[in-house]
């Protein structure tokens, strides 16, 4: 087995102090999913700038990928100020009283929905290599920013990742398989 002689993924010391807070965290994640997406089709062109082939039936829709990135960034940020407002009423009404009691269902609310939209975005299979791509990178975002999704100490079919790799694989196996001719240009 060959061994690593140096860890790329560890920053430099020098390197000024990252602002980690959810909600830097969810504006960043969110613009670069906009600009990431949004550039896939330059990084797609062949070299001489010819388009390659998007392997998306004409009769589909737009691919479902773009939209669960934007409705997972959407719940979390709803979840962050759950959080902020449970925060908020611990501390003004103290933690055994109803305020608190309500934010904190309030905050649960959030969190379920989270982890739903979690689930469906390991779960629904993009319909182009686009939105395969998308997803990829953002589930990479959601962990570079320290978050995480759920179940991902689950080993085997339960767990979220096992989801994502499984989806993505047979979303990438449909594209494969699309009849010739029926692909559009983008």
């Amino acid at each position: 087995m060959i061994q690593a002689n140096s860890v790329l993924s560890t920053p430099p010391t020098n390197t000024p102090v990252v602002d980690t807070t959810r909600r830097r965290f969810l504006a960043v994640a969110a613009v670069g999913s906009i600009v990431g997406a949004g550039s896939l089709g330059f990084a797609a062109a062949a070299p001489n700038d010819v388009p390659l082939a998007v392997t998306t039936p004409r009769h589909s829709r737009p691919d479902p990928a773009f939209a669960l990135i934007a409705e997972k960034l959407a719940a979390d940020i709803a979840h962050g100020e759950a959080i902020d407002a449970q925060d908020e009423a611990d501390s003004r009404y103290g933690f055994h009283s109803d305020e608190s009691s309500e934010a904190d269902d309030r905050c649960l609310v959030a969190c379920r929905a989270v982890n739903a939209i979690d689930w469906k975005l390991a779960t629904t299979p993009p319909t182009t290599l686009a939105g395969v791509a998308a997803v990829m990178r953002f589930a990479n975002e959601i962990e570079d920013g320290g978050m995480e999704w759920p179940k991902t100490d689950v080993v085997g079919a339960e767990g979220w990742h096992y989801q994502l790799r499984a989806t993505m694989a047979a979303a990438i196996e449909a594209l494969i398989n699309v009849p010739a001719g029926k692909a559009v240009l983008s």
